[in-house]
């Protein structure tokens, strides 16, 4: 039974208990990585729910497709920029992402940021490379499916992002849009990740429609 594995906190590359740090507008929010071993595939976890959130934060990792739109992306951050930082933080450095579904797509994102950070590249240097390696799936061929978040609720969150990849507002915003012109359309997850993959697929003909 999978809840009856051994579970045991992952470790970074120092030997030391793992926690990640992202920046929220309410301040930082802390994650644990915890590891269960799935027979030979080892499985991350993260958790917020330890003692150095507010137990508002704590709540971010409690219901799987729960609270409403805010709560959504708290969750999608830390998952694709948190789960990236994670792997960093464990010394892994994969070459391939798979985004199954557009809920870890600011993966992409982060890549390109730290990829401009650590080697200096330009945004369209940093998108092509990481876009190079990264795989996207949809599952999910109806509009509820797909993820959208308003434009306020993600200049919320993204405000102090978007500027570390030389974008403007309107720019940031529209990888998450159909018609990058629009100043009023949502910003949808599935479309990030298609347009951040270099590879996308559906589970099936009927799907890819």
């Amino acid at each position: 039974d999978f809840f009856n594995m051994p579970l045991q906190p992952a470790v970074d590359s120092s030997g030391h208990e793992l926690k990640i740090e992202l920046d929220y507008p309410s301040g930082p929010v802390y994650g644990k990585v915890w590891k269960i071993d799935v027979g030979r595939v080892p499985l991350y976890l993260l958790d917020t729910n330890i003692p150095e959130n507010t137990p508002e934060n704590r709540k971010i990792t409690a219901t799987l497709y729960g609270g409403d739109h805010e709560m959504r992306l708290k969750q999608e951050i830390l998952l694709g920029i948190g789960g990236l930082r994670a792997l960093h933080a464990m010394g892994m450095r994969p070459l391939v992402f798979h985004m199954n579904e557009g809920h870890a797509a600011f993966l992409a994102l982060e890549r390109v940021r730290e990829l401009m950070e650590s080697e200096g590249f330009a945004y369209d240097e940093a998108m092509e490379l990481a876009s190079s390696g990264n795989v996207f799936t949809t599952h999910t061929p109806v509009a509820a499916g797909h993820d959208r978040f308003l434009p306020e609720l993600m200049l919320k969150y993204f405000n102090n992002f978007y500027p570390e990849l030389g974008l403007t507002q309107e720019e940031f915003l529209g990888l998450g849009r159909i018609n990058t012109k629009s100043s009023t359309e949502t910003f949808c997850m599935t479309v990030l990740a298609l347009k951040t993959a270099d590879k996308a697929n559906a589970v099936s003909a009927l799907h890819k429609k």
